[in-house]
């Protein structure tokens, strides 16, 4: 069994470990790699396994404390230098080669005009410099989010994390009077500063988690300290006063250890089963017991020898280079073959021979000769900037070039982000999720896109449905003839009316609803001039469906109220209003994810295309029917309206000549749910807009 599976001692030439080698800690390693993969592979079988990455951050702020405060140097400068040196040797040469080869074959299967290739390929660029959870959360990015499942470099993000606490943390010892020679003496200090960061840190996590900014807390390295500082903390509790080979054995648990540890482990296996909505409790929790471990776990107790069993030591010793790999393969999967019980088994197959290799790498450089590695200040920094020549040339003078699909197919297709070229005017700025603070400066400025200030502008503002109406705004933008401006708040629409049954309580992921479409109504105000046009976007018929009977009047009153006040102070400044009438809706569940995913390729069999990629139709007649009370409302409110006009949508995505309503226009998708409209849905409505916008006074 040792020969099969003992990796380091067969497959590669790894030097005797030291004595202060803890083999169990390889064994929590396999723990957290192993959670990591089986969620990423389908959440459901794991749905908590994402806190793998926890466990790792806790183990690295053990092991790099052991590692800084078992050497002392001569000086300030050799301590940092042979740091870094060894931080380099171990982490580098490994993610630059994978970051080099998972962008060239990234960019063989996704098309250079998916919205997705961009941001993707960035975030592989930001990872070589060790900033890729910066570039993800300045991007908006949701770590759960499904259109994440699509980024090759997602997982980089928590080694940006790891490599900013690096630039720190030794810093922090140097500074504690530790790391040089006779300067033993601030050990005290340093368990007191751990004690201080580690109660800063989880302060800022807990309060962003529970303002709503769970991206920040998700992302933020100072928002995560407190999980590396923790297993700083154990270390230092594991050492005691003694020599860093200590290994805290004057820890008074004499009998206590092996039950306890046993408890401790399958509590971590139960939080990896709860559900990520719980991330908030569960991520405490797991960060505590996995110290709890580091302390406690001996390798000759019960846990401690299945830990060093044999196939637990050789998943802990190659985790770097499995993390690294399983997350393109997988992602890769999706984009092409598809991730299904037939596939499986050979993107395992794939994940394990990519591991191998990537470990093999790892040790040639941190403990083989390799040519060059004697003169590292070239090495490194001449494989650094060839990773990031490949990745900054796959997006400026090579992107498309490597493209293995029909482009034929891209022309025009459907692409799922939102944006118009040149400008600011996309996803990121102007769009909003219901719980997102209200934003206290001129939001607008950055989502406007203005061709001539002498031009009117179309103000595009409410709920998602205006998000998605982006790519017709680049259309009426490249005509000439009209300055646009968006900005959509997820699930509100405006302006803000009465839209719950009479009595019930606001739920609150809504509450910041009417609040923040007062504000954005004001700003509009202030930025109408003559001529111009606010264009409401929002799921009225959605919103109203919901409701019946004296409800739904209420509703519609409110409604009425609301525009009646909002048309009149627009009219005020000889500016119009136009409100947008109901779509046909396609009862499909969200393609979560690029939409060019639809678009058959010969890497990409119809059978591995998601359900919502088919067709679905739906009688004109009944789609005209059920949208109807609202479209009739909509025109009796306009006629009572001055300055008030209705634009109706239907026609374009359903014209009467196509028969049934449908999803699809050729192999184009034109909704990406039920109601929503991709980009190729937008662009048709460009046509009867535009002559809707060119008529003599469509607000009369």
């Amino acid at each position: 069994m040792n020969n099969l599976f003992h990796i380091p001692n067969r497959f590669l030439a790894v030097p005797k470990r030291s004595s202060a080698y803890r083999p169990e800690i390889d064994g929590l390693r396999a723990v957290a790699v192993v959670a990591v993969l089986i969620n990423h592979l389908n959440e459901r079988w794991l749905p908590g396994g994402f806190l793998g990455v926890d466990i790792f951050f806790v183990i690295s702020g053990y092991v790099v404390t052991s590692s800084l405060l078992a050497r002392e140097d001569g000086s300030r400068w050799q301590f940092l230098a042979r740091f870094y040196g060894r931080r380099v040797r171990r982490l580098l040469p490994a993610l630059v080669v994978n970051i080099a080869i998972v962008s060239i074959l990234f960019s063989l299967f996704a098309s250079p005009l998916d919205d997705f290739y961009a941001p993707i390929m960035r975030t592989g660029a930001a990872a070589i410099f060790g900033v890729s959870n910066l570039y993800l959360l300045k991007q908006g990015t949701s770590y759960f989010a499904g259109d994440n499942h699509f980024n090759v470099f997602m997982h980089t993000w928590s080694l940006g994390v790891e490599e900013q606490f690096y630039l720190v943390w030794p810093a922090i010892l140097l500074l504690c009077g530790l790391g040089v020679a006779g300067a033993a003496a601030g050990l005290r200090r340093l368990k007191i500063v751990t004690l201080l960061l580690v109660v800063g840190s989880l302060v800022l996590f807990v309060g962003l988690s529970l303002k709503g900014q769970s991206e920040r807390a998700f992302f933020l390295t100072p928002a995560r300290f407190w999980e590396l500082a923790a297993g700083c903390g154990a270390y230092l509790l594991h050492r005691g006063g003694g020599s860093a080979r200590d290994l805290g054995r004057k820890l008074a648990l004499p009998g206590l250890r092996g039950p306890l540890s046993l408890v401790l482990l399958l509590a971590m296996v139960g939080l990896l089963l709860l559900p990520e909505s719980w991330r908030l409790a569960t991520t405490l929790a797991v960060a505590a017991i996995t110290a709890l471990l580091l302390i406690l776990v001996q390798p000759t107790s019960g846990i401690g020898r299945l830990l060093c069993h044999p196939v637990s030591l050789t998943l802990g010793a190659v985790s770097y280079s499995l993390y690294l790999w399983h997350w393109p393969v997988i992602v890769l999967a999706r984009w092409t073959i598809g991730l299904t019980a037939l596939t499986l088994l050979p993107v395992l197959a794939l994940i394990a021979l990519c591991t191998m290799v990537s470990y093999r790498l790892e040790g040639l450089f941190r403990y083989g000769r390799p040519t060059g590695l004697d003169r590292p200040w070239v090495l490194y920094p001449a494989m650094t900037v060839l990773a990031s020549v490949v990745s900054l040339g796959l997006q400026g003078p090579l992107m498309g070039r490597l493209y293995a699909g029909q482009r034929s197919h891209a022309v025009g297709g459907s692409l799922n982000m939102k944006r118009i070229d040149g400008t600011t005017v996309d996803t990121v700025h102007c769009f909003q999720e219901p719980t997102d603070p209200i934003p206290k400066e001129d939001v607008l400025r950055a989502c406007s896109a203005d061709v001539s200030p002498g031009l009117s502008t179309l103000f595009f503002v409410g709920d998602s449905h205006t998000h998605m109406l982006i790519p017709l705004g680049g259309k009426l933008l490249s005509s000439g003839r009209y300055n646009v401006a968006f900005l959509a708040r997820g699930g509100c629409p405006l302006p803000a009316f009465s839209r719950w049954e009479d009595g019930a309580a606001i739920p609150d992921r809504f509450r910041l609803c009417r609040p923040s479409t007062d504000h954005l109504e004001q700003m509009l105000l202030n930025r109408l001039r003559p001529a111009d046009r606010i264009v409401l976007v929002s799921n009225l018929a959605g919103y109203l469906s919901n409701l019946q009977g004296p409800d739904r009047e209420r509703a519609e009153a409110s409604y009425a109220t609301a525009i009646r006040r909002l048309g009149a102070a627009v009219a005020s400044r000889r500016a119009e209003l136009v409100i947008f009438a109901p779509l046909p809706t396609v009862p499909q569940a969200k393609l979560s994810g690029p939409l060019t995913l639809c678009q058959p390729e010969w890497f990409r069999p119809s059978w591995s295309q998601a359900p919502q990629c088919r067709p679905v139709q739906q009688p004109r007649a009944d789609q005209l029917a059920a949208t109807e009370p609202v479209r009739s409302f909509l025109q009796r409110l306009v006629a009572d309206v001055p300055g008030t006009a209705l634009f109706d949508p239907f026609d374009s995505v359903c014209p009467p000549a196509a028969g049934p309503c449908s999803s699809h226009l050729g192999h184009n998708l034109l909704f990406s749910d039920s109601n929503h409209l991709t980009n190729a849905g937008a662009w048709l409505l460009y046509p009867r807009f535009k002559a809707f916008l060119a008529s003599p006074s469509p607000a009369s």
